[in-house]
């Protein structure tokens, strides 16, 4: 179940070259207490032909008023690799 409302925007705050990576900003984000959705490109049975097209994995999407700390988040985590 989705545990976001109807009412919200979404927005874009990264893109995700592969799943490994949307799935480790997601769990940083969780876990500075910000709701996330990743938008996959990815075409099941098709190998990863939606990289191929979109030229990234996917998307990881976050509302438009937890933007902010979530940008500075990723910033910091991926500075500190």
């Amino acid at each position: 179940m989705n545990e976001f409302s109807s009412n919200i925007t979404l927005v874009n705050v990264y893109d995700a070259p592969n799943e490994f990576m949307a799935l480790t900003i997601e769990s940083l984000l969780k876990q500075n207490h910000i709701k996330v959705i990743l938008k996959s490109y990815q075409i099941p049975l098709y190998d990863s032909i939606g990289t191929l097209m979109k030229g990234k994995w996917g998307e990881v999407l976050v509302e438009d008023k937890d933007e902010k700390k979530a940008r500075e988040l990723i910033k910091g985590f991926l500075t500190d690799r």
